[in-house]
């Protein structure tokens, strides 16, 4: 029903587009704007300072993780050799450990999509500049957005995702720096 709908409004829009063009030629291009951002320089920019700024919290999540396998590891080791009040007491604790290790994990993936979305923002405005631009100059009355599960085709030759990858880049390097 969902891709019925949204497939009902494309061409609802197709029809409007070319309404407005005066019933001219109507040129439709499609982007993929994940793949333009991830193959960009300041994608490949933004990703690296990403990585470089997480890596302590992330080494230390993952020691925390691998730390808490071994007790648990332990624990089911000794577990039949304890008696029943130390056997609740490990219980308990493994519990805790758990749900501290979730918790730093939680704050940590909060952290890294914070992050994300602050390095991504300045690369997603240029973006819109450079796709509005492309499309000015190129004549391009509808463009679509490459998503999948909602675009199953797109004709290689209305893909515009190199072009607007390459254009990014230029424009990111012509941006006034912050």
């Amino acid at each position: 029903m969902r891709k019925f709908l949204a497939l009902a409004t494309f061409l609802f829009l197709l029809q409007s587009v070319a309404f407005a063009a005066g019933a001219g030629a109507v040129k439709i291009a499609a982007f993929d704007p994940n793949e333009a951002v991830k193959n960009s320089e300041p994608g490949a920019e933004a990703l690296k300072q990403l990585e470089a700024k997480l890596k302590p919290e992330s080494d230390k999540i993952e020691r925390e993780r691998k730390d808490f396998i071994k007790l648990q590891e332990n624990f089911q080791k000794q577990a039949f050799g304890l008696a029943p009040d130390a056997r609740q007491d490990k219980e308990r604790e493994l519990r805790r450990k758990e749900f501290e290790l979730t918790e730093n994990m939680r704050r940590f993936q909060s952290a890294v999509n914070r992050e994300q979305n602050t390095k991504l923002a300045e690369i997603e405005r240029v973006l819109g500049e450079v796709v509005r631009d492309y499309c000015a100059k190129n004549g391009v009355t509808l463009l679509l957005a490459k998503v999948p599960g909602i675009t199953y085709y797109v004709e290689p030759a209305s893909d515009i995702t190199k072009t607007v990858t390459l254009e990014l880049n230029k424009a990111w390097h012509k941006r006034p720096a912050k």
